[in-house]
């Protein structure tokens, strides 16, 4: 099966993008669990293209979504207003990671980002 997800993965076709992120916030929850998170103006749009192309690859390879698709994020039990940051923090994507989550944490495979 993860073999399965590996190939199906290789023909994501996206180009390498870059993140900005420009202020920090946290999103209300139930107390003691408000994910603390990076916001930027342009959103997380690139992000999200390259999670759809990941999970309709995966689809095409007739696999089902076995897991949550959703970006991990930091919980903190206090929250925190919206706070710009002195300098953006940018981050520039050229390839992702797959990785096995069921009982710890094991890198399956790396792949390039690109557009050809």
């Amino acid at each position: 099966m993860l073999n399965n997800v590996v190939i199906a993965v290789a023909e994501v076709r996206l180009p390498p993008f870059e993140l900005v992120f420009d202020r920090t916030v946290s999103f209300r929850g139930r107390r003691g669990s408000r994910p603390f998170v990076l916001v930027g103006d342009d959103g997380p749009g690139p992000l999200k293209q390259l999670r759809f192309a990941i999970a309709a690859a995966v689809a095409r390879a007739g696999l089902r979504r076995r897991a949550n698709t959703n970006f991990t994020l930091p919980y903190d039990g206090l929250g925190a207003g919206e706070h710009p940051m002195f300098e953006p923090i940018r981050l520039a994507v050229s390839q992702f990671v797959l990785v096995q989550s069921r009982n710890g944490h094991t890198h399956v495979g790396r792949r390039p980002l690109r557009d050809y």
